[in-house]
């Protein structure tokens, strides 16, 4: 008791101590006689507080300590319990399950105690040790399941809360990932059944295949063990369904609502044996408001990832408790059954047809029940929130059966329209009817939604202004036949006011809905003629923004492509205006680069909805400017280039003769500009037609020695579009093509190098087969280049969608990966960002290999005194680190893989000496005597600061093991100065990277006071007030963009 009680107070300083202290705890629990039940639990307690607060000096007694747990998670001495036989009976009725759980009861037997402890203590070991998830599911997940049927209540919460935080952490390190390895991994558990019959007794249980897989040394994810682990977690949960316990079915539907959290569609199978479950809680009149709460959301979770098919035959069954529930009383159990019911909506009528499924009898029942609820006045505001979308369900899916209803629900819903409170959900509500592929009659209220609608835009409310322009573009797509002309002007001058580099995404719904309005052919000629004066000029206005990209800029290029079809504007007016809005002015001086890409790719746009002669002549005059303005109007020229590239992209120019001879000239222009325009659309222009152009672009590598890097960029275009759009080369484009690059790939110019490998990259996706074994050729090359520029053509070739490359590389992905071990620095950072792709784009990829790359990949981050040297400018020397580059990628893979990967990375080993080498690098660590600081490292700082502050909210138990290391590097950092004479890049760099550091004190703070309640924030930072306001904005901020930097305080 008095270790605990030391641990919980010191917390990591106590891990020095573990070697004296661990052994015997562990004794105590193996030794001590059955009267000694306290000292037991104690000893358990005491290592749950030591895995929480010591993770890093615990490890060595993990495996040793989850035997114990799981050992003692059942240890009940004075009872045998019955069940124990067959876990998995479900015939036993429900009196007999409650006798068997209280048949024995004694006063004195404390042996729960530890049962409780052991539970506790697994849940701290899966909590901080995420990395051993595999093995916790091979050895600890079915031990768990199988203590569903503790007869303590207390000690069945607390398995149930262990098993939770296990597929809690499931969820952690697996969110947000695909994981390839599924399909796959279903796949290989037949075939290793079948191979290894003769090594197990059985394979049909996950534990007894794994061990004899594990050998082999395949990976396993933790959601396809997870999987694995399904039936039997369902059955064992249903028997808890059926015991009396209010507080047991809690747990077990907290259980169930985890599962389907992190395994979605798991239980599709099983719908039948959870329906009784549902039905009993909700229906029970002893059944207490926190029981249905629970099982409306694990009903609400389980409607919503799940296929309708599976449901139907449950839907009688399902749909009385659930519109029963919405006439509770309690308004969290009435708000949660309204969300139920949205989902029950589209479960019973997924489409029109329905599936054949007789949906009718369920319309009005389900409608009357919402009914009641959207017309009481007296509720609180999430009940109306909620009956007002669900309402908007039905009607949108049911409306074609609710026609004698709509005159009355209908006024309902615009009235919640006019409120300030419930008008957000009422326009979205709108929304989703409008969109219903029913076409609800809604004459009765489409005036008044429409000019309530409008003015809508002018509300200050962002949110509201965007649902609003997502509904208006719905009606009118649905509605616009029965909308007057008037309606139309009004929208479209509100609309002007929406269309700024501002906001971006307003200003995308605006353009969405304009092209929405001109495609009325009933008014075109007024909405034509209204765009044309109050959008257009925002419009050109937003053409010229370096920010405009995304959506936006496609909503921008559909809306002059609807404008050229609209009465009272121009073909040539339009181009006019656009090219023009390339010419620098006086008020906002010359334009950015990305904003010439954007006119470039509005003018093909606008051609080509304009007609093959409009088209035809405007590459004819684009042509002639190249032709004729002799290097005199760099920018027309410029601009013209990349309007051929967009517009040979998306149309065969091959009519127009010599248009490459004219492309190519400008590869002699004195601008880089230009030479790269060029290149540009050289490339895209060949897209047009591969057949007459891609001969051409590879003969002229050839023979141009001098245009190789131009050309080579043209043929990365072309390349680059075909392997987006899934398009094939010719077999004889395709040896061309590689002969030419591999030829490259030695090239002294690193430019060069980096073209040629993302161009073989891109080809790897057109052509795995072929590309895979000519790269892995090549890993094993003397030339560094050519290793190096494999390696990254790896890495491009990883990208997010899945692809024919994905299956090809696997076998192969370590002969590029292990390349992080080779003697050339070059290559090393070429493996190090491969690996860092991999992890964020295809982790299933690399997840088994990780434990042989992660030493590896730390040893990267640590500073190579071979690496640093010492150039002498004469009055003063200069230090260059050659292998700064190499640190900041190896540091920034380590950040890519804590998110895709955190059940492979102990982060304890990681943070000393690693991230603490990252956090304190400073120009003393390399040469004292010459420099104080080097700029560079704040490359390396920024990268630790963001590492540190996932580390702290992912595994705040390491980091805290490890805190007072930590605050020394952090403090030089945030109070280091630069000097009077530093120029203004140097002070804004020290400036975002004390914000960085502040940021990362502000998430150990916040862990800090979670664990242990101390304050960090105060010694460190307290002494300058600027600071400390700074991060106190910080601290309370979720964006960064929300913070305000003050002014840098000057020395007096």
């Amino acid at each position: 008791m008095g270790l605990l009680c030391l641990s919980r107070a010191v917390g990591y300083r106590f891990g020095p101590h573990l070697g004296d202290t661990v052994p015997t705890l562990l004794n105590y629990c193996t030794s001590a006689s059955e009267n000694d039940e306290e000292l037991r639990e104690h000893s358990f307690q005491a290592l749950e507080s030591f895995l929480l607060r010591c993770p890093r000096d615990i490890y060595i007694y993990c495996d040793e300590i989850l035997n114990l747990t799981l050992e003692y998670l059942g240890y009940d001495p004075n009872f045998t319990d019955s069940m124990e036989e067959d876990i998995d009976d479900e015939s036993h009725e429900e009196e007999d399950d409650d006798e068997s759980a209280n048949e024995y009861t004694d006063d004195e037997d404390i042996s729960w105690k530890v049962r409780r402890a052991a539970a506790k203590c697994l849940a701290a070991l899966i909590v901080s040790r995420p990395e051993m998830l595999s093995k916790l599911y091979e050895e600890a997940c079915p031990k768990l399941i199988d203590r569903f049927k503790e007869r303590e209540e207390n000690v069945k919460m607390d398995v149930f809360n262990t098993f939770i935080e296990l597929i809690r952490q499931t969820g952690n390190v697996t969110k947000g990932q695909i994981d390839l390895s599924e399909t796959r991994q279903e796949f290989f558990s037949c075939s290793w059944r079948f191979v290894l019959k003769g090594m197990v007794l059985e394979t049909g249980g996950v534990g007894k295949t794994w061990v004899g897989l594990r050998l082999t040394g395949f990976h396993w994810s933790p959601r396809w063990l997870l999987k694995q682990e399904v039936p039997k977690i369902v059955r064992s949960i249903t028997r808890q369904l059926r015991e009396k316990s209010i507080k047991t079915k809690v747990g077990a539907f907290s259980v169930l609502k985890e599962l389907v959290v992190v395994l979605p569609d798991c239980v599709a199978d099983h719908i039948g044996s959870l329906i009784p479950g549902i039905e009993k809680a909700l229906c029970d009149k002893s059944a207490t408001s926190n029981l249905k709460i629970e099982a409306l959301v694990f009903t609400r979770l389980v409607l919503a990832s799940h296929s309708p098919v599976v449901f139907h035959p449950y839907i009688k069954a399902l749909s009385c408790p659930v519109l029963s529930a919405v006439g509770e009383r309690y308004y969290k159990v009435t708000a949660e059954a309204l969300r139920v019911c949205g989902e029950l909506v589209r479960v019973v009528r997924p489409n029109i047809d329905g599936y054949g499924f007789d949906f009718k009898p369920y319309v009005r029942p389900i409608y009357n029940a919402i009914m009641s609820r959207l017309t009481n006045q007296d509720q609180d505001q999430e009940v109306k929130e909620c009956a007002i979308s669900c309402m908007g369900h039905v009607v949108s899916t049911f409306g074609d059966n609710l026609k004698a209803e709509l005159p009355v629900c209908l006024p309902v819903l615009v009235d919640r329209m006019g409120n300030e409170i419930t008008r957000l959900t009422a326009v979205k509500a709108f929304a989703v009817i409008a969109a219903s592929p029913l076409q609800i009659d809604l004459s009765c209220v489409l005036e008044h939604v429409i000019v309530e609608l409008t003015a809508f835009l002018r509300k200050a409310n962002r949110v509201l202004r965007q649902a609003t322009l997502g509904t208006l573009n719905s009606l009118i797509v649905a509605y616009g036949d029965k909308i007057g002309s008037a309606a139309y002007e009004v929208i479209i001058t509100e609309l002007s006011t929406l269309i700024s580099d501002s906001d971006l995404h307003m200003a995308a719904l605006a353009l969405e809905l304009c092209c929405s309005l001109m495609a009325d052919r009933r008014s075109i000629q007024n909405v034509g003629l209204t765009v044309r004066n109050k959008v257009l000029p925002q419009a050109l206005t937003l053409i010229r923004s370096s920010l405009l990209q995304g959506q936006a800029l496609s909503a921008l290029q559909s809306f002059f492509a609807a404008l050229v079809y609209s009465a009272n504007t121009s073909f040539d007016a339009l181009l006019e205006s656009l090219l023009s809005t390339a010419k620098p002015s006086p008020q906002s001086g010359g334009i950015a680069k990305q904003a010439l890409f954007s006119i470039a790719q509005c003018v093909a746009v606008l051609c080509l909805a304009a007609g093959d002669q409009k088209c035809s002549a405007t590459v004819k005059m684009l042509t002639d400017i190249l032709k004729d303005d002799s290097g005199t109007n760099s920018a027309k020229q410029h601009l013209s280039l990349l309007c051929l590239g967009e517009i040979g992209r998306r149309k065969d120019l091959s009519s127009h003769a010599h248009i490459e001879n004219i492309v190519i000239e400008s590869f002699q222009s004195p601008f880089e500009e230009i030479k790269s325009a060029a290149s540009y659309a050289l490339g895209n222009i060949a897209v047009g037609n591969l057949s007459k152009y891609l001969p051409f672009i590879l003969d002229q590598i050839d023979n141009q020695q001098k245009k190789q890097y131009l050309l080579l960029h043209s043929l990365k275009e072309v390349i680059v579009r075909q392997s987006v759009d899934k398009a094939e080369f010719q077999d004889s484009s395709v040896e061309k093509i590689l002969s030419l690059l591999f030829n490259h790939c030695e090239s002294e110019e690193e430019g060069v190098r980096n073209v040629v490998a993302e161009c073989l990259g891109k080809i790897a996706l057109i052509e795995p087969a072929k590309l895979v074994p000519a790269l892995k050729e090549r890993t094993t090359n003397q030339a560094a280049f050519t290793r190096a520029t494999v390696v990254i053509a790896v890495k491009y070739s990883l990208v997010e969608r899945p692809e024919k490359i994905d299956e090809i590389i696997y076998p192969d992905i370590s002969s590029f990966l292990m390349l992080i071990k080779d003697l050339d620095r070059h290559v090393r950072r070429a493996a190090v960002l491969a690996l860092s792709t991999a992890a964020h784009n295809k982790p299933s990829l690399i997840k088994g290999l990780l434990p042989e790359l992660l030493p590896l990949l730390y040893d990267q981050t640590i500073v190579k005194q071979e690496l640093i040297r010492t150039v002498d400018l004469g009055p003063f020397k200069h230090i260059v680190d050659d292998g700064l580059e190499l640190r900041k990628a190896a540091f920034e893979c380590v950040d890519t893989l804590l998110d895709s990967c955190l059940d492979q990375v102990n982060p304890s080993s990681f943070i000393v000496p690693y991230l603490k080498s990252g956090l304190d690098v400073d120009g003393d660590l390399l040469q004292p005597k010459l420099i104080s600081v080097s700029p560079d490292h704040y490359d390396v700082k920024m990268p630790c600061h963001l590492i540190l502050s996932k580390l702290a909210d992912k595994c705040p138990s390491a980091v805290l093991a490890v805190l007072d290391s930590l605050v020394d590097p952090l403090q030089k950092t945030i109070n280091f100065r630069p000097k009077q004479d530093a120029v203004k890049q140097e002070v804004d760099r020290n400036e975002d990277m004390v914000r960085s550091a502040l940021r990362a004190i502000a998430s150990l703070n916040r862990t800090r006071y979670i664990i242990s309640g101390v304050q960090l924030d105060s010694p460190m930072i307290s002494p300058l007030e600027w600071m400390e306001n700074v991060y106190l904005i910080l601290a309370h901020s979720n964006r960064a963009g929300e913070a305000i930097w003050p002014c840098w305080p000057s020395d007096d």
